[in-house]
């Protein structure tokens, strides 16, 4: 009989649920919360999270699904591989709006128009989906991230009865295309995008794919309605309610790619003057030329980005190279192997424009060089 309490007390904790969600009031609101791009590359396309605001039970929070952990194991290999798991997190809406306004971020909050049944699902859900055994997942830059898990859960807890307006979207444009725009203070962040997205990042966004982007999913939402006349939003603010200025971007020689890769393609072709200067910088060359297709090829074979697969800048940065960079022998084998890389660099000159994947133009002058290298080579060995 004494041990009658304990085994009560187990089966009572077997019983009860894993957790008591607060009932909110009347008075409570469930807001999108939509902040500006910071400065920090991983802030460059801006931030969504939901805020829960109830006066009468004192709840005043934001959750957040854009969070993740240095510290975790294995981070930046599972960065590098898609494996790399972010969380929702739950902060206080006073510290969430510290942080924004201490990085200079501005932010919109959209009002929800939603009914009290509907405020407590969305409520229950995001307390089920906070729980440790629940809070990661697996993040994908174009289809699970911050802003489509708010997208998804607003659009369940309406029971998928929302109607998205596309009315004001631009038909055709890309997911690559829908990047651009946050990019243009960061002319090497964009050339690396676009060396390391695949053709997947080409194909057309619908309506829905728009969402991936902060931005969007806050105008979307604000044309949005529920059950094809009730509108999503009921009312919009900004905070603070002028909106931050950032510092006007002035680019100088090195902020354009395309000007220091033709710089690049004419040292490169100076070099052959001297076959000493010319072995130097044709060794360095083949090597990080060599080292980018590398990269490509494990973004492509050894990852689960979606995003970095079928790329085809691999077709003129062969990791192959990194097997010949060295090389300065006049075998057959060596030669007929340049001779290959300077062909299959033309043809992807002459098909540039027309390939299905938009190519980086800054790696034109590369490519060119490439072809003049491959050809030059077999000259020299004859």
């Amino acid at each position: 009989m004494k041990y009658l309490p304990i085994v009560v007390f187990a089966l009572l904790c077997h019983l009860l649920p894993a957790q008591v969600v607060p009932v909110l009031s009347d008075s409570a609101r469930i807001s999108l919360m939509t902040v500006s791009p910071g400065s920090e590359l991983y802030s460059v396309f801006g931030h969504s999270a939901v805020r829960v605001y109830d006066p009468i039970t004192r709840i005043n929070r934001v959750y957040n699904y854009g969070t993740f952990d240095f510290d975790q194991p294995n981070f930046y290999l599972n960065f590098c591989r898609g494996k790399l798991l972010y969380s929702l997190d739950v902060e206080s809406y006073r510290n969430f709006e510290y942080g924004n306004l201490h990085d200079m971020r501005w932010m919109k909050e959209q009002m929800l128009n939603l009914n009290g049944e509907q405020r407590q699902r969305i409520f229950s859900l995001l307390q089920t989906n906070a729980l440790p055994e629940n809070k990661d997942y697996k993040y994908d830059f174009f289809y699970d991230n911050c802003a489509t898990r708010i997208r998804d859960l607003v659009k369940e807890t309406c029971f998928h009865q929302i109607t998205f307006d596309s009315s004001g979207l631009k038909p055709g444009v890309t997911m690559r295309q829908l990047l651009k725009p946050y990019l243009k203070n960061y002319p090497w962040t964009d050339f690396g995008i676009d060396l390391i997205l695949g053709l997947a990042a080409d194909r057309k966004a619908r309506t829905e794919d728009y969402m991936f982007l902060p931005d969007h999913l806050h105008d979307l939402f604000g044309a949005s309605t529920v059950d094809g006349k009730t509108p999503l939003v009921r009312s919009e603010h900004n905070i603070p309610e002028n909106k931050i200025e950032q510092p006007a971007f002035t680019p100088g020689f090195l902020d354009h790619p395309l000007w220091v890769m033709s710089f690049i393609a004419l040292l490169g072709l100076l070099s052959m003057a001297n076959p000493r200067t010319e072995r130097i910088f044709d060794t360095v060359f083949w090597f990080v030329l060599g080292l980018a297709g590398l990269v490509i090829a494990l973004l492509w074979f050894a990852t689960e980005h979606t995003a970095t697969k079928t790329n085809l800048n691999m077709f003129w940065a062969l990791p192959t190279h990194l097997l010949f960079f060295w090389r300065r022998s006049k075998s057959e084998f060596v030669e007929n192997y340049f001779t290959g890389t300077a062909i299959l660099a033309a043809l992807m000159l002459v098909f540039w424009a027309w390939i299905p994947q938009a190519l980086p133009v800054a790696a034109i002058p590369l490519v060119v060089l490439v072809v003049v290298k491959g050809i030059w080579r077999r000259r020299g060995a004859a």
